[in-house]
């Protein structure tokens, strides 16, 4: 090898990431040659929202192509599932689902859903992880999980509501993990999306809801909600006096929330590597890593057959949690 051939391998090794990433686009074939859109099944100002748009500022710096968010909500998610699922297994359109679209709607909502998580659709990888946090209206009076089972057992109050977020979500599932457990009778009001919910608990029309730290933990800083439980298996460092519901012997389903990125079964492979080559080029960038680490969340990367095993457990938790309340496990 000359010298001059050694010199440029070194030079080449220490280029920062952001000079590198857009290679990312000029492997097999000319995908991306037009605007990619990126699927986001909740509404606009939600968690996977705001994950949605982060991964799609990164890829289209690094493909130097616009993706686009376009948000189809619905049936607990599973209107944009299912779209992403019929479209074709080109490339150009993706999808960026969370838990409950991809899992606790299949168990909840049976027959209903046209879609198959392990057979439709071919995993990116998931990327973030984070706990939703059971909150009260100040208004409740009540300033921890022990004080709200009182509250909830006083057979001489009103029934408390809580805010769901749709059949097999997790605000809707956790919430009934407690109430069976605890032997609580409960209200249930559903809502289309995260923000919609965390609008009402903050308005008093609900009295508890569960919602992720990101969402509303900028009105319990400013003194509208109040945080009673972890839904997870550890507590937060943002909330270190509140305990997680591992502490109560509750640990199964793992209710702990994913955010993830999956394109159609059949997509082709040189276009599946790419995104997963851009992915974890993603999850190195400080940009992505402040919207995605810190402030409840975790950025992880699970990819391939990690992510299909991990969709298999949790797929056959929900169902054995599904029989065991008695709601359809198709």
């Amino acid at each position: 090898m000359t010298q001059s051939r050694r010199d440029t391998l070194r030079l080449a090794a220490l280029l920062p990431l952001a000079s590198i990433a857009p290679a990312v686009a000029q492997g097999s074939g000319a995908w991306p040659n037009r605007p990619v859109k990126l699927v986001i099944p909740w509404p606009a100002g939600g968690p996977t929202d705001t994950y949605g748009r982060a991964l799609a500022r990164e890829l289209s710096a690094q493909f130097g192509q616009t993706f686009v968010v376009d948000n189809r909500t619905g049936a607990t998610g599973t209107v944009g599932v299912q779209h992403v699922a019929r479209s074709a297994p080109d490339g150009y359109t993706l999808l960026v689902p969370n838990l409950t679209a991809f899992i606790g709607s299949v168990v909840s909502l049976s027959e209903a859903v046209q879609f198959d998580p392990l057979r439709d659709f071919t995993p990116i990888g998931i990327f973030v992880e984070s706990s939703s946090i059971l909150w009260a209206h100040p208004g409740l009076g009540v300033a921890s999980f022990d004080a709200l089972l009182a509250r909830a057992r006083d057979s001489s109050q009103p029934r408390l509501a809580f805010g769901t977020t749709g059949s097999g979500s997790v605000s809707e599932q956790s919430v009934e993990q407690l109430a069976r457990h605890y032997q609580l009778d409960l209200v249930k009001v559903p809502y289309r999306g995260t923000a919609p919910q965390v609008t009402d608990l903050i308005a008093g029309h609900v009295q508890i809801g569960s919602a992720d730290y990101p969402t509303a933990g900028p009105h319990y800083r400013d003194g509208r909600l109040r945080p009673l439980l972890v839904i997870g298996r550890n507590r937060l460092p943002e909330l270190p006096d509140t305990p997680a519901t591992a502490e109560l012997g509750l640990t199964e389903p793992d209710f702990t929330v994913w955010n993830g990125f999956f394109a159609p079964a059949g997509t082709p492979t040189p276009i599946v590597t790419k995104l997963r080559d851009a992915l974890v080029i993603a999850t190195r960038s400080e940009a992505f890593r402040a919207v995605t680490e810190g402030n409840g969340n975790r950025g992880v990367l699970q990819t391939g057959e990690e992510v299909t095993q991990r969709l298999e457990r949790e797929l056959a938790s929900r169902r054995a949690f599904a029989r065991e309340i008695g709601a359809p496990s198709g």
